[in-house]
């Protein structure tokens, strides 16, 4: 009788004991919700301060002030930005005025292909259609009137972008932001495991943003300079397009030759052929060239990883989740590489054990 009620005792104290982790994992997922804008923040951050630490870093083993170098890199970056932008956006907004304004003529060259696919378009209804493509124009018109308004975007406006740079600069600034936070909030078994996976993680993080940034920026400049001597329309958004999806891999760039090809010949088919054609070499130089050479310097992750993260983060935040799912992607890869090591090595024990034994 007395063992039965101790075990009524011990299941009783059990469902309290469950009911108050379930309660607290639910203020915890709540409070999660609530400021789930400043964890993205802190994510941006720290995502920024990681590839400006990595230049950061290099200059402080050169003995130069932590505190100059990373003003001199955060603001020398902002004013390139803000350059850049105020350089490109005339240029953007005409070729995308223009496209708009002739895109009813392109609709009615390309009717007749897509008729003998089955696929009929009703060119009535662009007719119809100049108010909305005005209606589009104003309102390009009015968006390029701010050099920051992409970069705004971005980071969901003016004080979130203010917010996600300070925070990076101060992280930069510390150096040992993260070091510090595993320290004090893990126990003193795990803290060399979880230091060492984040430095890990760091530069698998540090080394995809360089090779894939320097990649997308030679893919956009060598796309425009080719469109450009062959006086192609739209040159600088089908180069900026080509740049950025280049970013992703694999299918980044079927994707770009695709719409390229595709806009091009909206214009002229044979001018399409030809873009197409020294795009394709431009594809090959960066595969063959390029990214062999960079990652040779640098140790990436894997593409499959990467595309698999950009898939997960842009289907759940759009362009800024594919931004934040890196930081987890080098997480994710450094716990399986260490998981898998694990294995291997636990499978040499034993074959040893046995040989041993055998023996």
């Amino acid at each position: 009788m007395i063992f039965r009620n101790q075990t009524q005792v011990a299941s009783f104290n059990l469902s309290w004991s469950a009911v108050m982790k379930i309660l607290l994992a639910v203020i915890l997922l709540y409070v999660i919700f609530v400021i789930k804008d400043i964890i993205i923040w802190f994510i941006f951050a720290l995502v920024i301060s990681v590839l400006f630490n990595y230049v950061i870093d290099l200059l402080e083993k050169k003995r130069i002030p932590r505190l100059l170098s990373t003003s001199v890199l955060y603001l020398g970056f902002l004013a390139l930005l803000g350059f850049f932008i105020y350089l490109t956006a005339p240029l953007l907004l005409d070729e995308l005025q223009d496209f708009i304004k002739n895109f009813p003529q392109y609709i009615k060259k390309i009717a007749p292909v897509l008729g003998q696919f089955g696929i009929n378009i009703d060119l009535r209804s662009f007719a119809s259609a100049n108010g909305f493509m005005n209606t589009v124009e104003m309102g390009l018109t009015k968006a390029s009137g701010s050099v920051a308004n992409g970069l705004f975007a971005l980071f969901g406006g003016m004080v979130s972008t203010v917010m996600v740079f300070a925070l990076a600069f101060f992280m930069s600034w510390e150096g040992m932001f993260v070091e510090r936070i595993v320290k004090a909030f893990s126990s003193a078994k795990h803290t060399d495991y979880l230091l060492s996976l984040w430095r890990r993680a760091r530069k698998k993080i540090s080394a995809w943003f360089i090779t894939r940034g320097i990649g997308a920026v030679f893919v956009g400049l060598a796309t425009y300079l080719v469109l450009a001597i062959f006086n192609v329309k739209y040159a600088f958004i089908l180069a900026l397009i080509a740049g950025l999806a280049d970013l992703v891999p694999f299918v980044g760039p079927i994707v770009f030759t695709i719409a390229i090809f595709v806009v091009m010949a909206l214009v002229s088919f044979w001018q399409a052929v030809m873009g197409l054609l020294f795009i394709i070499v431009i594809q090959q130089l960066e595969n063959h060239i390029l990214l062999p050479f960079l990652f040779k310097k640098f140790a990436g992750l894997s593409p499959v990883l990467v595309l698999v993260a950009l898939a997960i983060g842009g289907k759940l935040w759009g362009l800024a989740g594919a931004i934040l799912a890196m930081p987890l992607a080098g997480v994710i890869y450094e716990i399986i590489k260490d998981y898998l090591a694990r294995l291997r090595r636990e499978e040499n024990i034993e074959i040893a054990e046995e040989a041993e034994d055998n023996s």
